[in-house]
């Protein structure tokens, strides 16, 4: 029988092999990444192309948001329900994405449809029809999206509190852009960016799956030969610096919740301390247990959940606590966070270093569950220039993280007298609150988080 009176032991350590990356180039020098698994008969396959909403115009943001979208209405002789159809005989899951940094372009396939697959999005790449019609159905929609991204607090809140973080840069916008700024583009303009910022960017390919390298290698050089990356002109990115504590709010009239966003710009991806720093953040706010939850979830009861993550861009990052809490929580709640902001630099336990690393090490064979989970691991590794035996080193690099080392972090990322605090919720509500609990009177900004005057 098993005796429920007594805690069971621990089990062994868990062993766990990153799986093997071969990196070759294709004839045009484009870069491949290459994960031979071989259990599924399934391959997918991922193009990065190094344009994103960084190179949007200063008064046409969206536009590399708006041009991902148009790139699979219609390529080369199908329009976009014929093409939708050539997939869907193949079962194959075709999609594109655009954020700050990248458009990538993926499809999922049976390997017995992959060469077909890929002569598909190959057509997608170099010859998108960009058809006026199509044009204007996705600017529409466009438009419709940013009308009801503008009635959802979590998005104005997040958006804006990036745009006070990374003011003046262009980090600063939403990548679907501004309601205004989509209005003004054109299917010229869209053109215009595929051939001048899309076509001649930087690519890079990763394909995981039950295929060889060489067979990997032969397919791709057939449908990405023609591939010629320009060297683009630099957008260069110029660090904010981090200013004194200021406190923001917009106004979202009669709501029963305020979001919540506290931070500030952070060290990249990079940096000689990022395993310090996020084992100290998963004390801090990095999973059910941390400090932060358990003090606003837990013993506060003003929220369904809290935490704190560092968020990473090619160029900068971001240091960001986010919830949602009972409007008539709200000054309390910052005044809480606060205060385990605070609290993270003075002091961190022995016992919560351990848990938090056997978290990150136990959790981590979940990042490579599925094909697209693996490619994104490395994805991740290219965007940010780093090794590619770094996903290897991940186990080892956490556990000899030194405890001097992890309490340092704190006062090293987290900068509580300089802190972006903003809130949407109604601000009749919220003005007397902040103002009690934190002796501030906020500024408050429109639904895009400029200031108002």
């Amino acid at each position: 029988m098993f005796d429920r009176s007594k805690t069971p032991l621990p089990g062994k350590n868990l062993t766990f092999n990153i799986p093997a990356i071969q990196n070759f180039r294709l004839n045009n020098g484009i870069e491949v990444s290459f994960v031979k698994k071989e259990k599924l008969p399934v391959i997918y396959a991922e193009i990065i192309i190094f344009s994103g909403s960084r190179l949007d115009p200063a008064n046409k943001k969206g536009l590399s948001y708006l041009t991902s979208l148009l790139l699979d209405e219609g390529a080369g002789e199908y329009d976009a329900l014929q093409l939708s159809d050539e997939f869907e005989k193949l079962g194959t899951v075709f999609s594109v994405s655009s954020d700050h940094d990248k458009t990538v372009i993926s499809i999922l396939t049976l390997k017995e449809y992959l060469a077909r697959s890929l002569e598909l999005l190959s057509k997608i790449l170099f010859q998108p029809r960009f058809e006026e019609f199509d044009f204007e159905r996705e600017k529409k929609k466009t438009l419709h999206k940013i009308l009801q991204l503008k009635d959802e607090p979590s998005f104005v809140a997040s958006s804006a509190f990036e745009r006070r973080v990374f003011r003046n840069t262009f980090y600063d916008a939403p990548e679907i852009g501004f309601e205004r700024n989509i209005e003004s583009i054109t299917n010229t303009d869209v053109k215009n960016f595929y051939q001048n910022n899309f076509l001649g960017a930087g690519l890079k390919t990763i394909i995981v799956g039950s295929l060889s390298e060489s067979e990997a290698e032969d397919m791709l050089n057939k449908n990405l030969g023609r591939w010629q990356s320009l060297e683009l002109g630099q957008n260069n990115f110029i660090q904010p610096s981090l200013a004194a504590t200021e406190y923001f709010i917009i106004d979202k009239k009669d709501s029963a919740q305020s979001e919540l966003r506290i931070g500030h710009i952070a060290k990249k991806r990079n940096s000689e301390d990022h395993f310090a720093a996020r084992i100290m953040n998963t004390i801090l706010g990095g999973q059910f247990s941390s400090r932060i939850n358990l003090n606003l979830r837990e013993r506060k009861g003003f929220t369904y959940g809290a935490g704190s993550a560092f968020h990473y861009y090619k160029e900068s990052a971001m240091f960001q606590v986010s919830t949602a809490v009972n409007i008539e929580n709200t000054g309390e709640s910052i005044k809480e966070i606060l205060s385990e902001l605070n609290g993270i630099l003075q002091k961190i336990s022995s016992e919560e270093i351990d848990f938090a690393k056997s978290y990150l090490i136990k959790q981590f064979p979940a990042r490579f569950e599925t094909f697209p989970q693996i490619a994104k691991n490395i994805e991740s590794l290219i965007i940010h220039s780093l090794p590619l035996n770094e996903l290897n080193l991940y186990t080892s690099k956490i556990e000899q993280t030194s405890e001097e080392e992890i309490r340092k972090a704190g006062p090293e990322n987290i900068k509580p007298d300089k802190l972006v605090i903003l809130a949407v919720g109604d601000k009749k509500k919220l003005l007397p609150q902040i103002k009690e609990h934190t002796g501030n009177f906020p500024i408050e900004l429109d639904i895009d988080g400029n200031q108002l005057m």
